[in-house]
């Protein structure tokens, strides 16, 4: 095994606002730092900075002790990936001179196309890391990305001082690739969804002549509010006879939000969800549990077991 130390050159394939950031914060890490984008113009300030310019990925995997990319969908990683002037192709060809070498994939794929990839390296002999990346462009600006971390152990130590290069934290999955795709995935979901709701809220608020300002510092409030911790761990757990707040008081205050949604005029789906939940929940004799017992009805929609 080649040490970490050994690691020097860095390729960066994809230099959008995301993949620029990263390459930059790499860069200033003492790393050498080779970078390609199918528009060759966005390689221009990180050349003025230090970088070398790549004519294909090949070049870049040929060049590179590891490997990164940055790009927008399955389509374009696999473009990337394949074909004669693609990656495995150049890391192939390395792999004679140099083994070990180190695919690391940051962006937003499925988790199928995260498995496939990594039986495509294994078979050109080379590795591969699933990566993607939690965070927007600010964030990627200040090193401060999350990752989560899949593959093989060796080779996510290996690159552990890369990772500190561009992350203020990452979290090691494990060896199935395709989990760190799919947790990625999952915290987009929450993030989507809390950002829907979020404009739920103001549009009620604003329907009914609430100050947005007071909005928003309730929504801060909740954000802050030690107890959606605590629900989390006792969802984790299905700890659900610990009742703060029963299912059937909360379903009464469903009811409240409906009517309230109806009178102003403003669709909230998510209460119309949450009350045929609640209704699946008191048909079954859960309405003496915590308001948390919700989750129940999700595990057996989702067909799983008790």
């Amino acid at each position: 095994m080649v040490a970490e130390e050994s690691i020097q050159s860095i390729g960066v394939i994809g230099l959008g606002r995301m993949g620029t950031a990263i390459a930059s914060n790499i860069l200033k890490s003492g790393f050498n730092v080779i970078v390609y984008n199918r528009t060759a113009d966005k390689t221009r300030s990180l050349v003025e900075a230090g970088a070398l310019k790549a004519t294909s990925p090949k070049e870049v995997a040929r060049k590179s002790d590891v490997l990164l990319t940055s790009l927008r969908d399955d389509h374009a990683v696999l473009d990337v990936v394949s074909g004669e002037e693609g990656i495995l192709s150049g890391l192939q060809q390395q792999q004679r001179q140099q083994p070990n070498r180190i695919h690391i994939g940051t962006s937003t794929i499925s988790p199928a196309l995260s498995s496939q990839l990594a039986m495509m390296h294994t078979a050109h002999g080379c590795s591969y890391l699933a990566a993607p990346v939690l965070g927007n462009p600010s964030v990627a600006n200040e090193a401060k990305l999350t990752t989560f971390v899949a593959g093989d152990p060796k080779d996510i130590e290996r690159c552990n001082r890369l990772f500190n290069a561009y992350c203020q934290k990452v979290i090691n999955i494990g060896n199935e690739h395709a989990s760190a795709n799919t947790l990625k995935i999952i915290a987009n979901y929450v993030l989507l969804a809390l950002i829907d709701l979020m404009g739920h809220v103001y549009a009620l608020g604003e329907k009914t002549n609430i100050d947005l300002q007071l909005i928003n510092q309730l929504i801060g409030m909740i954000f802050g509010y030690p107890g959606l911790q605590q629900y989390s761990n006792r969802i984790l757990t299905r700890d659900f006879d610990n009742v703060g707040f029963d299912l059937l008081s909360s379903f009464k205050d469903v009811q409240l939000i409906l009517q309230t949604s109806s009178d102003a005029r403003v669709p909230l789906p998510y209460a119309n969800s949450i009350r045929d939940k609640f209704l699946a929940a008191i048909a079954n004799n859960l309405e003496t549990k915590d308001w948390i017992t919700i989750y129940e009805i999700t595990r057996m929609l989702a067909g799983l077991k008790k």
